[in-house]
């Protein structure tokens, strides 16, 4: 391949623009390390690690994965098969839920296959797919010990799920996909044994950088240093492998909300999800909401604190809130200043999204970043079609990037005619809705009765309160905006799928009267009127077009998915801010005007920030089950 070094840029709109002027005899070295980059992150005859949290987008971009690997709905007898593909999931430790056991219940409901409990049980083995307790990412030092047993039981369930899986040869390799905070994996690279090392052979690192409105760290991986970074480049210089950096933004998946991407998203989540896994979220969201009509209500009256709280428990049914309510009985939540934030844009439009789907993840604030690994994995056999994994330096330092090969550190972007957000969001559609099929073969439709629904009507009445008591007391302006609040407490997505519960005397026919309220004439492709089929994202099945249910022949008053998950027109909310690595963004290194071919003198660095040492890898541990 033809060597070069294109110009410097300083985010990805000005990258792209660098890569569509590139020299023609530049293009097929670029095509070619894309593609064979590409080959190596979507392999599906390799082991796949998932390093992920339980956070809800995680546990539906897991589902995706299984679904293909356990052929979930075409498979002739449910539960473990000997045919089921192997993955291994590393859950990361977190103080505030239990991750691992999370994503064992999903897994257990997903396969339908006994968990069995090995070292201690911390490892779980549902057939040929291996949940183990990871690493707690908030810790970046000390603990050695800790860190080397959690290194080991890895390395174990590695081991045991190649024998299981029949890898050998070519195929005993390893794709490791991280998420944002990669210090555990460098201590993986730097500790396992030689033969698991050289087996790797990609990393992806998700929702680690952002890059739209610089090459900056994301939220998450703020906790990422400089010498991290650049300690990991140099592994995978070593080992001879890409690493490819995944993020939501980059590929045009920018809406915040999961009911822009999922069909009917609050009803099919309980298909989706066993409803341990779904009702934390349900709760959150019913929390926020309740918390959020209450300061409208406060700052009306000029009622804060313990008033406002006092308020809250006087109009809520306490027998259907006891188990979720936290925030709205707290009265730090009733601060002046919190109640008066309650009429910004931004407050309300997360308020419309409440009370239309009230399912949030866990992480307020956190969008889908796990939606950016849906184009990797087993699953994603066409990912080439979509997809660039464009070959790249990047410092880190002066938060710049440019095209460069050869590469060891990629980005994944989609390619040129898929760079429009409209396809984009219909391609996730899509995928989302071949993955329902899917799990839907196995699992039925959602059961939704009395718990949901006198929850919601307590919800929806403690709310209303709240706001009608507030209406004649605020701006003209943002009392048209909430209104938009109060509408879909009633006539959103989740109150829509009550409704006909409510209404009705046998909750499994009233299921299915929602079931085909929500659905008429389905069928499955996908897209919004495209021509994209269940086969190209690695799901089979022959080629059909897709009707979403939305459009012409949608249920009354449902938004459509192009809208986000429900819209509220007059509503703008702005972006956040960013910050580069380093002391300050800088000039850097001087861009050049154009392509440059690139010297390469064959030599790797030597020499590691952080750790790890230049001089070769320590033997670490094996073992058995």
């Amino acid at each position: 391949m033809t060597s070069f070094n294109g110009p410097w840029s300083k985010d990805l709109h000005s990258f792209k623009k660098s890569v569509q002027s590139m020299p023609e005899q530049y293009k097929s070295s670029f095509a070619s390390a894309s593609k064979a980059t590409l080959e190596k992150i979507c392999d599906p005859n390799v082991l796949h690690v998932w390093e992920s949290d339980s956070d809800i987008d995680n546990l539906l971009q897991l589902t995706s994965v299984i679904a293909k690997l356990c052929d979930l709905g075409v498979r002739k007898v449910k539960g473990a098969n000997e045919n089921d593909g192997s993955m291994i999931i590393i859950t990361e430790e977190n103080k505030s839920r239990n991750n691992f056991s999370r994503i064992c219940q999903l897994v257990e409901y997903l396969t339908g296959a006994d968990g069995k409990k090995h070292l201690e049980g911390m490892v779980v083995v549902f057939s040929k797919i291996v949940v183990v307790r990871g690493w707690d990412n908030s810790v970046d030092s000390g603990q050695k010990e800790a860190l080397e047993k959690t290194v080991k039981r890895i390395n174990v369930a590695i081991e045991r799920v190649f024998k299981m899986g029949n890898f050998d040869g070519h195929k005993r390799k390893i794709v490791w996909h991280h998420d944002a905070v990669i210090h555990f994996l460098l201590e993986w690279i730097n500790m396992t044994t030689s033969n698991l090392r050289s087996a790797l052979s990609a990393i992806t690192v998700t929702g680690s950088l952002n890059l739209t409105d610089g090459v900056v760290p994301s939220l998450a991986g703020r906790a990422n240093k400089l010498p991290d970074l650049e300690r990991l480049e140099a592994y995978a210089k070593k080992l001879s492998i890409p690493v490819v950096f995944l993020d939501s933004p980059s590929q045009l998946i920018t809406f915040e909300y999961l009911g822009t991407y999922m069909f009917f998203y609050a009803y099919y989540i309980h298909t989706f999800l066993p409803s341990s896994l779904s009702r934390p979220h349900l709760h959150k969201a019913q929390d926020e909401l309740v918390t959020f009509a209450f300061r409208l209500r406060a700052a009306s009256e000029n009622r804060y604190g313990n008033d406002a709280v006092k308020m809250v428990q006087k109009h809520l049914d306490a027998s259907k809130a006891k188990h979720w309510a936290r925030m709205c009985v707290d009265k730090n939540s009733y601060e002046k200043s919190k109640c008066r934030a309650a009429g910004k844009d931004e407050e309300i439009h997360h308020a419309v999204q409440l009370a239309d789907s009230p399912f949030v993840p866990l992480s307020h604030g956190a969008g889908v970043p796990a939606f950016a690994r849906l184009a990797v994995g087993p699953a994603s056999a066409s990912a080439q079609e979509h997809y660039t994994a464009a070959p790249v330096a990047i410092s880190f330092a002066q938060g710049q990037l440019r095209p460069t090969s050869p590469a060891t550190l990629h980005i994944l972007i989609p390619t040129p005619s898929h760079q429009d957000l409209e396809k984009v969001t219909n391609r996730v559609q899509g995928l989302m809705m071949a993955v329902l099929e899917r799990v839907r073969q196995e699992k039925g439709d959602p059961v939704l009765g009395g718990a949901e629904k006198e929850t919601w009507k307590a919800v929806k009445k403690a709310c209303e309160w709240a706001i009608e008591g507030a209406e004649g007391k605020m701006p003209k302006e943002l009392e048209k905006k909430i209104k938009f609040v109060k509408g879909k407490l009633g006539e959103g997505t989740w109150g829509f799928s009550l409704r006909v519960v409510e209404k009705g005397g046998n909750e499994k026919e009233d299921n299915g009267k929602v079931a085909a309220t929500l659905e008429p004439n389905r069928t499955y492709g996908f897209g919004q009127g495209t021509q994209q089929t269940v086969g190209a994202l690695g799901y089979g099945g022959p080629q059909q077009q897709m009707m979403t249910g939305y459009g012409q022949q949608q249920a009354a008053g449902m938004p459509s998915p192009g809208q986000g998950a429900a819209y509220t027109p007059g509503i703008s909310v702005p972006q956040g801010q960013t910050y580069v690595y380093g002391q300050g963004r800088g000039q850097g290194q001087s861009q050049s005007p154009g392509y440059a071919p690139q010297q390469m003198n064959g030599a790797y660095a030597q020499g590691q920030s952080g750790g790890g040492g230049g001089g070769g890898y320590p033997q670490s541990m094996g073992g058995t089950w």
